[in-house]
């Protein structure tokens, strides 16, 4: 019984619609993006570990006086991460580097992808 599955993208998110889970030596990630990448899906790893398939979703979030594009990371370990494209091809020749960042405990860290 083949086919291919797909998901469907849930409705814009408002403000207050996202949980983070945020002290001690955990913080969280807000990746703001460009409109284009609605939908996109990013991973992300600690820059000494290998790409274990933890990712999230760019989704369009409604907030008070504006729109913005985001992926959000309710929970991660204090550190380095690179974030990147899933699907994105590593070779840097073909791709660029990753976006990296660094989330600190007990906050919640913002990066922009780059445009």
């Amino acid at each position: 019984m083949g086919g291919t599955a797909t998901e469907e993208l849930p409705p814009p998110s408002g403000e207050g619609t996202v949980v983070l889970d945020v002290g001690g030596p955990y913080g969280a990630l807000v990746v703001l993006a460009p409109d284009h990448l609605d939908g996109v899906e990013i991973e992300i790893h600690r820059v000494d570990r290998p790409w274990d398939g933890t990712h999230t979703a760019i989704r369009r979030r409604e907030l008070r006086d504006t729109v913005a594009y985001a992926g959000v990371f309710g929970r991660l370990l204090a550190g380095r991460y690179e974030l990147r494209i899933i699907g994105d091809d590593p070779d840097p020749a073909v791709h660029p580097a990753p976006v990296r960042v660094t989330v600190t405990g007990g906050e919640v860290t913002q990066a922009e992808w780059p445009a």
